[in-house]
């Protein structure tokens, strides 16, 4: 009876430390100041919320309230959170529907990732995805596109064949002529050319034709003097 009794009042303390721990946590969260990332334990939990909510809304019907929600929370999620989310709103088939407000979001996305100087902190994939989905949803942002190619320049030789191509692609598609980015590809590219599948050639071929194509600008200086002689 004894034994049971400890057990009883054992088990009872426990899982009262366990509705405190989780108390703690909601009032944290509520308390938290807007704008403050969040913290380790609540973090990217709405941005699942907002992705789920996306992919289940059906093609004719635009998820109007999910994409308030999205443009007035973005600012309080990590960054490495949203290359995913930009990435279901680009394969969003209702996207065409609610391109406002689709671009509405996107622009909030790019304000926080320029304002948090996120590509620095983002991986080659975060990186190569968020550049995609920008550059298929035809969104720039000059300030975004900014920021990225400077922090990405320098990492190129460490980026496989598929995010150089990536790269390049979107970088073209959305008209953004940065040099140092374009050459630092280029040289790259042209090391690690036996690594690239056909697609990947495709593409990459394609976004400079187009940079040169379009004048290019310091862009097209650089790809001229990638090439090999």
């Amino acid at each position: 009876l004894k034994l049971q009794f400890l057990y009883l009042i054992g088990t009872t303390m426990l899982r009262l430390h366990v509705v405190h721990q989780h108390v703690q946590r909601r009032w944290a969260a509520s308390a938290r100041p807007r704008g403050q990332p969040p913290s380790r334990d609540g973090r990217n939990s709405r941005t699942k919320d907002w992705k789920a909510a996306l992919e289940a809304s059906p093609p004719g019907k635009v998820p109007t309230k999910t994409l308030a929600e999205m443009k007035s929370g973005i600012a309080d999620e990590s960054p490495r959170s949203l290359p995913a989310l930009v990435s279901t709103l680009a394969k969003a088939k209702w996207r065409r529907a609610g391109r406002r407000e689709v671009a509405g979001v996107l622009d909030t996305v790019a304000s926080h990732l320029v304002m948090q100087r996120a590509a620095a902190t983002m991986t080659e994939r975060d990186v190569r995805t968020l550049l995609n989905a920008l550059a298929k949803c035809s969104h720039r942002d000059a300030a975004l596109l900014d920021h990225f190619a400077g922090e990405v320049a320098p990492r190129a030789g460490s980026f496989e064949a598929r995010s150089l191509a990536m790269t390049v692609w979107s970088y073209a598609t959305m008209r953004g002529t940065h040099g140092e980015l374009f050459s630092a590809v280029a040289k790259e590219s042209i090391e690690k050319a036996g690594q690239f599948k056909p697609q990947g050639l495709a593409n990459t071929a394609w976004a400079y034709a187009t940079v040169r194509g379009d004048g290019g600008g310091s862009a097209g200086g650089a790809v001229q003097s990638a090439e090999p002689r």
